[in-house]
């Protein structure tokens, strides 16, 4: 009875410390060339605000927003209303590590969208981009 207790707190310690597994090896930059990024949408009256923000791992050549697709539901299927594109006002910047704005696009009460938002960042190690897509309905 006693060995069975032993063999089985032994097996126990065993098991604890197979799965302690190191965290630290995890990667927990993006890329090379983006390093934190987020992205979202928010309906207010009359337009879709926009939000986005990347950070590079440093000074980066270029960072930003690259492109904001908006497609509105027409009888059942998407079709593209607008696009918002890097060169934009606002939507990207040159030689800095961090950009964020707000872009409005156009919408209408009550009328289903589709809003795909990409971010870039572009370095000496190339360059690397991230999409969402949000579905909204607007105010």
């Amino acid at each position: 009875m006693k060995t069975k207790r032993v063999q089985s707190v032994i097996l126990s310690i065993i098991c604890i410390v197979a799965l302690c597994v190191p965290v630290h090896a995890a990667e927990t930059r993006a890329s090379d060339q983006i390093a934190v990024y987020k992205m979202k949408v928010n309906p207010i009256s009359g337009a879709m605000a926009v939000y986005f923000s990347v950070t590079g791992p440093g000074d980066v050549d270029k960072l930003g927003c690259e492109s904001i697709l908006v497609y509105k539901m027409v009888d059942m299927d998407w079709v593209l209303t607008e696009i918002k594109l890097e060169n934009y006002p606002g939507m990207s910047n040159t030689n800095i590590y961090h950009h964020a704005n707000s872009i409005l696009c156009d919408s209408e009460r009550g009328e289903a969208y589709k809003i795909v938002v990409t971010i870039f960042s572009e370095n000496s190690k190339g360059r690397d981009t991230r999409s969402q897509t949000f579905y909204e309905v607007g105010q």
